[in-house]
């Protein structure tokens, strides 16, 4: 066939390079861009699919985040995770096509990622089918004798257990060169609202929690206090929660069935599946994360260069309770005004932004003088914004749990069971509903 008809339509990689889009250097520049996020690159894949990539931390390098980069129409952009601090998207901004070359590109790239999805949906399947054939085998914890239940203070509620020696924990967590130990994992099964596994959580006797790689997490939840999503359509009321400690905490207290969304993130995913199933009167609560300590540990972050203190503090507002509550944070070791300073080991830029007098995140910028390498990371209190979003998904409230003292820095209503006993847990989520429904028979722990 001739193609001269069709010239300035079809693009090929003479095309792109003639309008500045370089592969090479769109992969430079993504790659720059993930140092700045943290990670450290190796080789980099642009097939638009997720993959693992290490992120340096104090005790150093660390399978701790994740990208994606491809070629759409023509413009190259990715996207940076870096699970112990900042993400967000990334766009090469060199080369420029015309709307017809940019179409045709757009075209061939929805059926390559429609092909891509697909083969995903049926890569997950697969691993969550293996996952499945050992979970049935493992016997369920039949006593709360295992080092995390023991420290945070909860039963095992609908948990297995795995040993970390054998094939068990490689399946489970698809992970060809998981590292045997005689430990053992308390593994929860993560489901969709359809009952199928979709992913286990393994949690190790050091609070290390780990995920099945490759699985599909987001939408997918842990239940205490019911077996299936059709017992929860049936009960008087749902509760939602991050964590299985978290989770466990309120379910005694309450004696209400509890929804395990594994993490903030996570809560609005399994929200949006939720209210298609659940009737729509029936009372629901969201059990938030009060992530309220994000400032200091960005503050801290920055100690550790060194930094000078300066003459004068400032201080923020940050929420810290119910009802718009606030605290007030004093900064006396760095300066916030989103310029750089100088420091001992390097330099750094703080930066809080506000909205209504009251601290919503805050990004800081390092540079340390060994190596010259920028990391940059945001924060916020993502267990309570996340929360609030799925409130609103659920047309339901929110609730953040509130502390007699804040020394040694809580956020969970595990924290706050541990603290101040079940009894506290109990009566501040029982003024959230109708009060019939919340068991006075929890035993203390």
């Amino acid at each position: 066939m001739d193609r001269t008809p069709f010239a300035e339509w079809i693009v090929d990689e003479t095309v792109l390079a003639n309008a500045g889009i370089d592969p090479e250097e769109a992969i430079a520049d993504f790659s720059l861009a993930m140092r700045t996020f943290g990670l450290i690159p190796d080789t980099v894949r642009a097939d638009g699919a997720w993959h693992t990539a290490k992120v340096e931390t104090p005790a150093g390098p660390r399978n701790s985040g994740s990208y994606k980069l491809e070629r759409v129409g023509g413009e190259w952009r990715g996207y940076i995770r870096n699970f112990k601090g900042a993400s967000g998207p990334w766009r090469f901004q060199k080369g420029r096509l015309t709307r017809e070359q940019r179409a045709a590109l757009e075209a061939a790239d929805s059926d390559r990622r429609a092909a891509r999805a697909a083969k995903v949906i049926e890569e997950q399947r697969e691993i969550a089918a293996r996952a499945l054939k050992v979970l049935v085998t493992l016997p369920e914890v039949e006593c709360d004798a295992h080092p995390y239940l023991a420290r945070k203070g909860v039963a095992a509620h609908g948990l297995r257990i795995a040993s970390g020696r054998g094939m068990d924990m490689i399946t489970l967590l698809n992970l060809e060169h998981f590292k045997s130990t005689s430990d053992e994992y308390l593994i929860a099964p993560g489901r969709d609202i359809q009952d199928r596994l979709r992913t286990v959580q393994a949690l190790g006797p050091d609070g290390s929690k780990l995920f099945t790689k490759g699985a599909r997490k987001t939408g997918a939840f842990h239940l205490i206090g019911a077996r299936r999503v059709a017992d929860l359509v049936s009960a008087p009321a749902v509760l939602l929660s991050e964590g299985y400690a978290t989770g466990a905490s309120i379910y005694e207290a309450t004696g209400l069935p509890v929804v395990v969304c594994f993490d903030a993130g996570n809560l609005v995913a399994v929200a949006k599946d939720l209210v298609h199933v659940l009737p729509r009167r029936q009372p629901k609560l969201v059990c938030a994360d009060n992530d309220q300590f994000f400032l200091e540990t960005a503050v801290t972050r920055i100690a550790e260069l060194g930094s000078v203190a300066p003459e004068t503090e400032c201080s923020f507002k940050v929420n810290a309770g119910p009802r718009d509550a606030t605290r007030t944070v004093r900064i006396v070791d760095a300066i916030a005004d989103g310029q750089w300073h100088a420091s001992a080991h390097g330099k750094y830029r703080l930066a809080v932004e506000c909205r209504c007098g009251v601290a919503r995140s805050v990004t800081v910028d390092v540079i340390t003088g060994s190596d010259g390498k920028h990391v940059r990371s945001t924060t916020s209190n993502r267990g309570v914004d996340s929360a609030a979003e799925a409130a609103r998904i659920l047309r339901c409230q929110a609730i953040v749990p509130v502390f007699n003292s804040l020394v040694g820095r809580p956020t969970d209503f595990n924290d706050l069971a541990s603290a101040e006993g079940l009894a506290a847990v109990r009566e501040q989520v029982r003024v959230m509903l109708p009060r019939e429904l919340v068991s006075t028979n929890a035993t203390e722990r």
